[in-house]
């Protein structure tokens, strides 16, 4: 190669360094006035790793309080996968996602500006059901043994303080169904839970504290006793005096009547119509009137077997169940239905639907995690120290050129122009996470 081309190929990779490393427009996340806002800024396009700008590192492992998983690498293997997509569509700039071990995964992201959600996002299971809610009565004619099984039982009974949102879910979704009007938790009805002074049982003592919905299979109690139920549904006892084929799930919203809160509670077919796995994409959307939604697609498979199940159960009520949490008010089936749906949001703000959309679209987790450790990093070096560390590196990189030119002379001018090229060329090529070296 003839020294023409030498000389063009570094003035061409000069270029090129110097082009990726010229400021440009990024959007990024600010909070302002309490809130996130998306602001856009000018700047050279190098990221800065924990120890510079601080972040979350986050150690996952799998969940078994609910039963043991057999081979947790090949879990943890299936969940990296998830986690990743996940992590990836959550918009955080270089983010470390990795396997350590057999059985834990370690999330670090750096500049992380809202922890919470970034915990909710990663940990969610997102496994999605559509369920039908029971038109049988099962639960009213399974009270009496209940009630029978709790006669001589006592169990701490917390009270809660009446705090949720107001009914936003009575909405149901109107553009692919039409749900029936609400009826009425009766509000003079007291709470029992306060009544029961620390322990709970004796007659009734499940009957009395749930009351009938406005449709099949729904019921409502008060949010102070929801603690108390839902230790009661845990009892072994209670568990073998549910109706069989039937499972019970809590709603996720709250509905406000009067000055009374009350949580719904549904009965439901314990084997769903269709599951989440038939989940093409999901985006997030705001209607007037439905206010904020995730729209959702099928593949075909998905849509042919919906349509096919949705058609068995015209006019019945069809709960749509994330993570065993009743999502809104199960809406009546009027017809069949395709390849698209949506779900509403009971209220949640924007960026909850685009949490749900993110976990759909990445797919739901094949076991569920859990937040061994968590630490929120702080930028280790600070402002302060980066500046003298950087003012420290100049003299330094002026001492090794005055003593370069100095003593070397021509060819020590060469070997600097050659580091300088050299800190350029990997500046320019990585363009990635900036991180000091460790000891």
């Amino acid at each position: 190669m003839n020294l023409k081309w030498r000389i063009g190929i570094i003035l061409g990779l000069i270029a090129v360094s110097f082009w990726a490393l010229f400021p440009r427009t990024v959007v990024e996340r600010v909070k302002r006035n309490g809130e996130f806002v998306y602001d856009t800024v000018r700047r050279v396009p190098l990221k800065l790793g924990l120890d510079l700008q601080g972040g979350m590192h986050l150690a996952l492992e799998v969940d078994e309080s609910k039963g043991a998983v057999p081979d947790k690498s090949k879990a943890i293997d299936n969940a990296l996968k998830v986690v990743r997509n996940r992590i990836d569509e959550f918009g955080v700039s270089e983010p470390l996602v990795q396997k350590a071990g057999n059985d834990r995964i370690i999330v670090e992201l750096p500049g992380i500006d809202d922890p919470r959600r970034a915990q909710d996002v990663v940990q969610k299971s997102a496994f999605l059901e559509f369920q039908i809610t029971d038109k049988t009565q099962a639960l009213d004619k399974a009270l009496p043994r209940i009630d029978g099984a709790l006669k001589d039982t006592k169990v701490a009974a917390a009270t809660a303080a009446p705090t949720g949102k107001k009914d936003t879910a009575n909405a149901g979704l109107q553009s692919l169904f039409t749900a029936d009007t609400s009826k009425k938790p009766d509000s003079t009805k007291k709470d029992t839970t306060a009544a029961a002074a620390g322990t709970a049982g004796g007659p009734g003592a499940f009957s009395k504290l749930v009351q009938p919905g406005g449709m099949p299979g729904e019921y409502f109690v008060a949010q102070s006793d929801v603690s108390l139920v839902t230790q009661y549904l845990s009892l072994p006892q209670v568990i073998a005096a549910l109706p069989p084929g039937k499972v019970i799930r809590w709603s996720s919203d709250t509905l406000s009547y009067g000055n009374r809160i009350y949580r719904p509670l549904y009965v439901l077919d314990a084997k769903p119509i269709i599951t989440g796995e038939y989940l093409t994409d999901a985006k997030p959307n705001t209607s007037p009137t439905e206010g904020n939604l995730v729209q959702f697609t099928m593949n075909n498979e998905g849509a042919r077997r919906f349509r096919i199940e949705t058609a068995r159960h015209i006019k019945d009520f069809m709960a749509i169940v994330l993570d065993q949490r009743v999502m809104g008010r199960p809406p009546v089936i009027q017809g069949a239905i395709g390849a698209n749906g949506q779900i509403t949001m009971g209220g949640k703000d924007l960026q909850a639907a685009q949490d749900l959309a993110l976990v759909l679209r990445a797919g739901s987790l094949p076991v569920p995690l859990k937040i061994a450790d968590v630490t929120q990093i702080g930028a280790s070096l600070g402002k302060d120290s980066i500046h003298k560390g950087i003012t420290a590196g100049i003299i330094a990189l002026a001492l090794v050129v005055f003593v370069m030119l100095g003593y070397y002379r021509f060819s020590g001018a060469l070997a600097v122009v050659a580091l300088g090229l050299y800190i350029l060329y990997t500046l320019a090529a990585r363009s990635v996470s900036r991180s000091m070296p460790t000891c």
